[in-house]
């Protein structure tokens, strides 16, 4: 018996610590801070707003960010899948509802040195 509590733990214990965290992202979202999602972003991000995609710098996503919240205010931000790929690819898929309308938001993580940094960006309006 006590192995099988041992068991249930370890694998347990694993599964949380193997977990992507995505409340700082999500808080980003949430609040409208392109900012503090631009601390999630890779150097480089494909960032693609309605169909109109483009890969540029940090810098230049967090101000197309900026921009994207000023014209459409959050008001509730909820990830409603989340998982990852064989190749340690994270993903999540999440609902941004504005003032402007409802959005679906995916994102593409890779692992760079000890955490998860996005590094595509999907922004379509439902």
């Amino acid at each position: 018996m006590k192995k099988y509590i041992f068991l249930i733990f370890f694998v347990l214990s694993v599964a949380l610590a193997n977990a992507q965290d995505y409340t700082s992202i999500d808080n980003a979202f949430s609040e409208g801070n392109a900012s503090g999602l631009s601390k999630a972003f890779d150097s480089t991000v494909e960032l693609s707003i309605d169909g109109k995609t483009s890969t540029i710098g940090r810098s230049d996503a967090e101000n197309r960010m900026r921009s994207f919240f000023l014209e459409n205010e959050p008001r509730n931000f909820e990830i409603v899948h989340k998982g990852e790929s064989q190749s340690d690819i994270h993903y999540f898929i999440s609902q941004l509802v504005t003032s402007s309308g409802t959005f679906r938001i995916t994102a593409y993580l890779h692992k760079s040195i000890d955490k998860y940094l996005i590094q595509s960006l999907e922004i379509e309006k439902d």
